[in-house]
């Protein structure tokens, strides 16, 4: 899962590849929220994102690849095991 903590704010971005939105954001409280690559809410109770960091987040589409999916900023299963 490709996971990013933002530097400002504390929220976790990460890949959610249940099909309900691509991108899961847990901000410092624990509150959630579904959002597109664009950063609009789909579901959740959090309401207001970083739409950056979903992009960032959301390029590399389902499966790791391609330049933003091979960025040493995500944590990935390799870097966190």
């Amino acid at each position: 899962m490709r996971r990013l903590v933002h530097p400002l704010t504390g929220a976790t971005y990460e890949w959610a590849d249940d099909g309900l939105g691509p991108v899961q954001v847990t901000d410092r409280q624990g509150v959630t929220g579904r959002f597109d690559r664009d950063g609009r809410r789909i579901a959740g109770e959090l309401v207001s994102v970083d739409p950056e960091m979903c992009r960032w987040i959301a390029s590399g589409g389902p499966t790791a690849g391609g330049a933003a999916g091979r960025s040493r900023r995500f944590e990935t299963p390799e870097t966190t095991s």
